[in-house]
């Protein structure tokens, strides 16, 4: 039997059905991939978002503490950890999206960390620490290092996550006399001579350059607005050029630094206001000048009636009255001493027009007065005037204010002699008194800040009154620890000024080298400087009258820092006037031409000038242009080299950011 197989015709469907098979798992493996590779993601995504939500929740938070640590800090002084770690408590979260629970380092809810070091930290720090900006570079402060930490969690959310978010800044008071030049307005420029100014040049405000010589800045320049090389607006010389004005930078890559970070004078609702800086000078509002102990807590120690060591004033007449009492005199002189028995402030004089004291012995704490002219001979009383002879009135005019000047005037000669005279008070309050008493105040250093009040009332006419301060034979300073004089009235300066640090010894005169000053500083409304061949007896001429031949100058040197006001570029009833600049920042009433100015400190001006208040006039009306020899005095970029009662502008400095 024969069989015969039948054969079994392969086809091509079962083998496409079975590369379909495979190819549709494959894709499905992809699908499933992909919509994994998306859910992941989207998750991922999600997550990333909630976390940048919260890490930008934890940085409003620490930004909430620092916005109220930076108010504080600028206008008085810190408050305590404590007041900044529960700021979050005012974050109103209505209208967020994401509601978030707030936390400490430690997760103490409703709170961040706060760390402020040294934890009892003061404006009255002891050591200057160099700060982290390169706004600030090489400068130095009295810091506070605060670190800002807070963590944001989310709440009622698919994912918890938190956020942290570190800040770390200073909190910086800057002695103003480590700059250059400081304006806290604008500044103009137009220097007529070459000119050089070294240190650094800071300005809340713009800077308006168009110097009609080389103008060299050798240190970093820097302002709140603009460095532009056009003349202000406001200046009536009207300065134009088809070439761009000489000036060279040699910092910062040859570059100025426009909208630089501002800093500012801590008074209390004003800021850095140039007007309401003034205060500083003058007295301060009622309840919290000396002797008042609010006198003494820090925030206001920036009035420097309540800093300084040294009280004068005169009476309203402002000048000696003889008719009852040949030696009588009307200026009123305090030593300023908080912890004194009896009261902070010790009157040395009184304002009667006849007065007596009784001199200390060595080591007595008391003093004795009596308004009686008829003191029985020998009984121990003497009268003022041989007592304080450094301090007198004086008259003079004044070429660019068209005013006769009443000021009290400060002979820093004789003021050493009574600092140095056993039988004198300033002997006792300025180095040991009876030896093992030791000394009698507790300031721990000698008198070296004298703050003046003058009573002249200003009085408009032709000529007016100016009441003033002015300074005399002031080459030598009292010690070591130097001497800063202050007042809200218009300052001057005659002679020759901080030169030597001992009678014979070598100077520091017609030369930029400064080691052999003493720390000083000089502020006030407007700072005048009448050269070594001044004369008070010169006749009065109008100031646009040609009256220069009489009041030829002689080359001066002034080594001293110096504070005041100006009187700004403006343009009134259509007229424009120029401040005068920089390089009138230094007031003159004589013919410099031909002689040296030679100055050596740190400019700043820090608010419009209210007694001394005339426009700036073209040279070769009340004044001629001086060879300009000005630098920055480098001392006082050190703690030892601060003038005393130096003020202290503050700014918030900004260091490390993260976030994890």
């Amino acid at each position: 039997m024969q069989i015969q197989f039948i054969p079994v015709r392969k086809t091509k469907s079962g083998f496409a059905l079975a590369v379909t098979l495979i190819f549709l798992a494959i894709c499905l493996a992809v699908f499933a991939s992909i919509m994994y590779l998306v859910s992941s993601s989207a998750t991922v995504t999600a997550r990333n978002n909630l976390f940048t939500v919260s890490q930008a929740a934890a940085e409003g938070a620490a930004e909430t503490a620092i916005a109220q640590m930076d108010r504080d800090f600028l206008y008085q002084s810190l408050n305590d950890v404590s007041v900044y770690m529960v700021a979050v408590t005012n974050l109103n979260q209505t209208g967020w999206p994401v509601q978030f629970q707030f936390s400490d380092i430690n997760g103490v809810a409703n709170q961040i960390s706060v760390v402020i070091q040294p934890q009892s930290w003061k404006d009255q720090q002891t050591n200057l620490v160099q700060l982290n900006s390169s706004q600030f570079k090489n400068l130095y402060g009295y810091v506070a290092d605060c670190t800002v930490t807070a963590t944001a969690t989310p709440i009622n959310q698919n994912y918890q996550m938190a956020a942290t978010v570190i800040e770390k800044l200073q909190m910086a008071g800057i002695p103003v006399f480590q700059f250059g030049v400081f304006y806290n307005m604008d500044m103009d420029l137009s220097n007529g001579k070459p000119m050089t100014m070294n240190g650094k040049t800071f300005v809340n405000g713009n800077i308006w350059m168009y110097p009609q010589n080389t103008m060299t800045f050798n240190d970093a320049v820097a302002a709140t607005l603009l460095v532009t090389n056009h003349d202000n607006p406001s200046d009536q010389q009207n300065l134009t050029s088809y070439t761009v004005p000489t000036y060279n930078f040699t910092a910062n890559g040859g570059k100025p630094l426009s909208l630089a970070d501002a800093v500012s004078l801590p008074i209390a609702g004003a800021n850095s206001n140039p007007t309401n800086v003034e205060a500083i000078l003058n007295l301060p509002p009622t309840g919290l000048g000396a002797p008042n102990t609010a006198a003494y807590i820090s925030s206001n120690q920036m009035y420097l009636y309540n800093v300084c060591d040294l009280i004068i004033s005169n009476s309203i007449s402002g000048t000696n009255n003889g008719t009852t009492c040949a030696l009588g005199t009307n200026i009123t002189i305090y030593y300023q001493d908080k912890d004194q028995p009896g009261g902070p402030l010790i009157q040395l004089t009184n304002n009667e027009v006849c007065t007596f004291i009784k001199t200390n012995n060595p080591g007595a704490g008391a003093l004795w007065t009596t308004n009686s002219p008829n003191v029985p001979s020998g009984s121990g009383y003497m009268r003022i005037g041989s007592l304080f002879p450094f301090v007198t009135n004086v008259t003079f005019y004044d070429f660019r204010e068209g005013d006769t000047v009443q000021a009290v005037q400060i002979d820093i000669l004789k003021l050493n002699a009574w600092l140095a005279n056993p039988s004198t008070e300033g002997y006792c309050w300025n180095q040991v008194c009876g030896g093992a008493s030791g000394t009698t105040g507790d300031k721990g250093h000698p008198i070296d800040s004298i703050y003046v009040y003058t009573s002249v009332p200003p009085l408009s006419g032709s000529p007016g009154w100016l009441p003033a301060v002015r300074v005399i034979n002031g080459q030598q300073m009292p010690s070591s620890k130097g001497l800063t004089i202050a007042t809200p009235f218009p300052l001057y300066v005659l002679g020759n000024y901080n030169i030597q640090q001992a009678a014979g010894g070598p100077y520091s005169q017609l030369t930029t080298d400064t080691s052999h000053t003493y720390p000083a500083a000089l502020m006030g409304d407007a700072v005048t400087i009448l050269s070594t061949t001044w004369s008070d007896t010169a006749t009065a001429y109008t100031r646009a009258g040609n009256s220069m031949s009489a009041r030829n100058a002689g080359n001066t040197t002034v080594n001293a820092a110096c504070l005041e006001g100006i009187v700004q570029s403006i343009t009134v009833g259509g007229t424009k006037h120029y401040s005068g600049g920089l390089e009138n920042f230094l007031r003159l009433m004589e013919n410099w031409s031909g002689d040296t100015l030679c100055y050596n400190g740190s400019i700043v001006v820090m608010f419009p000038s209210i007694y001394a208040t005339n426009f700036w006039i073209q040279p070769g009306t009340y004044y001629d242009v001086p060879t300009r020899l000005w630098g920055f005095d480098a001392n006082f970029t050190s703690q030892a080299g601060q003038p005393p009662a130096t003020p202290r502008v503050r700014a918030m400095i900004r260091g490390q950011w993260n976030a994890q």
